[in-house]
């Protein structure tokens, strides 16, 4: 049976509706995938996963009032690893880094860039607890052969006084100190811990043992 005109032209009406009303819900889910996906470009570093600066500042609101501790950790030994094994190697090296830093640390870790992170512990910590965190990400990476490749980390600790850039540049001073003088991890001290005079830097070379020139793969 054919239907009359106006019966078509309100079947067509309503089947243009419905084509239009499917079309706008798979556009929509589309574009809150692609927000979505470009709010955690945004706030996380891509080759980690960890927080970036942005992600970290954003995160700061929620993390201050429980976090009575800031560090900010540089890598001692990295830059060897670029040099003799590719940089496809030291971006191994950051990523098992990144994993145990996200697997030991209640609170927040990121990536401010280069080999340099921050964390914001929101658990009270001692010095013994954040040695214990420099041994484990101290610990050796095996590499494809079986062989294994290690760095260290300077660690600066400060108190939270609710402002991120003033704690993560007092931070910055105790690592800074605890590089200079090779002992690995150091709370900050407003009488030592001042960076305006330029000093040579003291990051000792990669410790490594027998590295053949063949891609490597690291472990946790």
């Amino acid at each position: 049976m054919i239907p009359d005109p106006a019966t078509a032209a309100a079947l067509v009406t309503g089947l243009s509706g419905l084509v239009a009303a499917g079309w706008s819900t798979h556009t929509a889910a589309r574009l809150r995938r692609q927000l979505a996906t470009a709010r955690h470009d945004a706030t996380h570093d891509r080759l980690t996963g960890l927080l970036n600066r942005p992600g970290l500042v954003d995160a700061w609101p929620r993390l201050a009032p429980a976090a009575p501790l800031v560090a900010v950790l540089d890598l001692d030994g990295f830059k060897p690893v670029n040099d003799l094994r590719g940089h496809a190697a030291g971006d191994l090296v950051l990523t098992v880094i990144a994993h145990r830093l996200r697997t030991a640390v209640t609170g927040a870790a990121a990536r401010l860039g280069g080999d340099e992170f921050a964390l914001v512990l929101v658990t009270a910590a001692d010095l013994h607890a954040v040695r214990a965190l420099a041994a484990r990400i101290a610990a050796p990476m095996r590499l494809a052969s079986g062989e294994h490749v290690s760095v260290t980390a300077s660690i600066g600790l400060a108190p939270s006084t609710g402002d991120l850039a003033d704690a993560l540049a007092r931070a910055d001073a105790a690592m800074y100190r605890a590089k200079t003088t090779g002992t690995g991890v150091a709370v900050h001290d407003p009488a030592r811990d001042d960076r305006t005079a330029p000093a040579a830097d003291p990051r000792p070379a990669v410790r490594t043992r027998n590295l053949p020139a063949m891609p490597v793969e690291a472990v946790a």
